[in-house]
């Protein structure tokens, strides 16, 4: 998303939060003229835009992973990439199994969602929010692109129990490895 009116780019990594701010921003905060990009894009797109605000939401990558498994399980039989993504998850009978064929399963999903966070982030941005502080993060972009502070909704979520109830030693090592720039690059630990 891209305001020029308020000078503000946001990066929307897949499953960190992000419809919720496009709800604020498109919906409550009044900006549907001004504000566009319905492609999610990463941040080296946006490199000239030098005197944009740029920022991004992140979020604890076995907790992202678990909430793009069951987000694709409920909803992934839509159309195109989700649709195939959704075939393939729906494969597996549950999470540990899907954990244990990721290696086979993964070469064959096209959906944005699994990516890296950080190939989002390939180049510079000002700021990165974090999922786990969502409103506080959300409050300190508002006042730097100079909108007023406001309780988000929290769209799009998926119903499941806490992300550490669905790992054991393996399954997390799984993750870890599939994501180990990013759990390394924003200092995620498990169960923090």
């Amino acid at each position: 998303m891209t305001s020029h009116k308020h000078k503000f780019i946001f990066i929307h990594i897949p499953k960190t939060g992000g419809l919720s701010l496009k709800t604020e921003f498109l919906d409550r905060q009044n900006l549907p003229n001004e504000v566009y990009g319905r492609h999610k894009r990463p941040a080296s797109y946006y490199k000239n835009n030098k005197n944009h605000f740029k920022f991004t939401f992140v979020r604890n990558p076995w907790d992202r992973f678990v909430s793009c498994y069951f987000y694709f399980k409920k909803y992934g039989r839509r159309r195109g990439f989700d649709k195939l993504t959704g075939e393939i998850i729906n494969r597996y009978s549950n999470f540990n199994e899907f954990c244990l064929g990721l290696n086979e399963a993964l070469p064959n999903i096209k959906s944005w969602h699994f990516k890296q966070m950080s190939f989002w982030i390939d180049s510079p941005i000002d700021f990165i929010g974090r999922f786990e502080n969502f409103q506080e993060d959300f409050n300190t972009i508002c006042d730097k692109i100079g909108i007023p502070q406001r309780a988000l909704p929290h769209k799009n979520k998926s119903k499941h129990k806490h992300y550490t109830e669905y790992y054991d030693d393996e399954t997390r090592e799984i993750v870890a490895e599939k994501y180990a720039q990013d759990i390394e690059y924003f200092g995620y630990k498990f169960g923090e």
